[in-house]
């Protein structure tokens, strides 16, 4: 009996701390618990934020933790603790992540290994991340979420983003143009070789 009480009270302990770290990725990340983000039914509409000044990665958070069942993201430079952090958590809450990054930026000449490390814990955590060294760079800088919604713009998914002059576009709710950007999407991430965290792939 006191075994067995011992579990319960484990097991509830257990519950109680995924339970607070599941609200805390949601206030931290702007999950669609907290952030305001338009119905379903909603018409298409768009939103713009420009950087470093005036918000572009908090759009960008907010388009992420608006997710309900699936984010396309295609990469350039994949860097920001912050961006990885958020795709994590949406991965969490049942959302379905996978990323497409251009191989040479975040693998070959990351002599910082920041590029690496963002890819190693996306993988980590069940992402499935590929990399693409087809073109001489895999420009890409977009998402699509819930093949609905589309983020693009020239914002780098990296820190350093944030000291330079961008723009981040959103159209929500049009699935006849992310329809378009997805299927530009597929085709880069098909192309790609999966990202194996310590092995160095193309």
């Amino acid at each position: 009996m006191l075994n067995r009480c011992i579990i319960i009270m484990l097991s509830l302990g257990a519950l109680i701390s995924a339970t607070q770290i599941l609200a805390q990725d949601i206030e931290r990340f702007g999950g669609t618990e907290s952030a305001t983000c338009p119905a379903v039914n909603a018409p298409p509409s768009h939103e713009v934020a420009f950087g470093p000044e005036a918000g572009a990665e908090a759009l960008i958070l907010k388009v992420i933790g608006c997710a309900r069942t699936a984010i396309r993201m295609g990469a350039f430079a994949l860097s920001s603790p912050v961006i990885v952090d958020a795709l994590i958590a949406a991965q969490r809450h049942g959302v379905n992540v996978q990323v497409a990054a251009d191989y040479r930026h975040n693998v070959v000449d990351d002599a910082k290994g920041r590029g690496r490390s963002a890819l190693s814990r996306l993988s980590h955590a069940g992402i499935s991340v590929r990399t693409n060294a087809i073109y001489r760079i895999h420009h890409d800088k977009i998402m699509i979420v819930d093949a609905r919604t589309v983020q693009t713009g020239s914002y780098n998914y990296a820190a350093s983003a944030n000291q330079n002059s961008e723009n981040v576009l959103v159209i929500w709710n049009d699935p006849a143009l992310a329809a378009q950007y997805l299927a530009h999407w597929e085709s880069r991430f098909k192309a790609g070789v999966a990202y194996l965290p310590g092995i160095d792939q193309k």
